[in-house]
């Protein structure tokens, strides 16, 4: 019965996108559109297709990649820590964690000529910005996370004559996780919007260069083949952290 009403689910999803493409393609062929503010889909897929195999995309595809695993790591990291002694420190949450919603609040990405002066026109600067809108929000929720803890399982741990590290790692990790896990799924996601729009702004190479490029030449079919491109990769990542959200969720919550 479970798999029946997936399977229908992935129907009607591929039944929706089938009917919008349709709709596009007799839109723009008809003139409704004009075709340089949209590409058919059926051109954009040729032009997808043709780039598949030139060195322009696969340079550009690969440096994104390597920009985006970059962020994301450091992120995690950078974005736990932070968390942590938010949670640890707190006369340090009071200071900065006001500070931090604020920041998460407002459109940050309209630093980037900030760091572009530090930093330079280059992948320093789309990785720093990018680390920046990620771990933000990995940090709220990674304190949020450790303060939401019930007290009966550190008594529980006290009780053990647990250490300082055995209650991290054996209690209090473990009952935050379902809160955590979700924080970093916001902040990985933060990071790789971080890392496209920067290299669309800073114009500093990337798959955002890319888009920027043909953009700016009118080269609408090559805009929305690499647009294409880009939500793949967005969707293969956001799909890969919503199944270990689910399997965490499901083994902890």
């Amino acid at each position: 019965m479970r798999l029946r009403r997936k399977a229908k689910i992935r129907l009607g999803q591929l039944a929706f996108v089938a009917v919008f493409f349709a709709a596009l393609e007799a839109l723009v062929g008809a003139g409704v559109i004009n075709e340089l503010v949209l590409s058919r889909p059926s051109l954009t897929a040729v032009r997808l297709w043709h780039d598949l195999g030139s060195a322009e995309l696969w340079l550009s595809f690969w440096t994104t990649v390597q920009e985006v695993a970059v962020a994301l790591l450091l992120s995690l990291v950078i974005g736990a820590a932070i968390g942590y002694a938010l949670y640890r420190f707190l006369t340090f949450r009071r200071a900065v964690e006001p500070l931090m919603v604020a920041f998460y609040s407002a459109p940050a990405i309209l630093l980037y000529p900030v760091f572009m002066t530090f930093l330079g026109q280059g992948s320093e600067t789309v990785v720093t910005m990018a680390v920046v809108l990620g771990a933000v929000p990995i940090a709220i929720n990674v304190a949020v996370g450790f303060a939401g803890i019930e007290a009966i399982w550190r008594k529980v741990g006290r009780s053990l004559n647990a250490t300082r590290n055995q209650m991290l790692w054996k209690i209090m990790i473990p009952a935050a996780t379902p809160t955590i896990v979700t924080g970093f799924r916001l902040g990985l996601t933060f990071a790789l919007v971080g890392v496209i729009a920067l290299e669309f702004l800073t114009y500093s190479g990337g798959l955002g260069k890319l888009v920027s490029w043909r953009y700016f030449v009118f080269d609408t079919d090559g805009v929305y083949a690499a647009i294409v491109l880009v939500a793949a990769i967005a969707i293969l990542i956001n799909t890969a952290l919503n199944i270990l959200e689910q399997r965490v969720r499901s083994r902890w919550a």
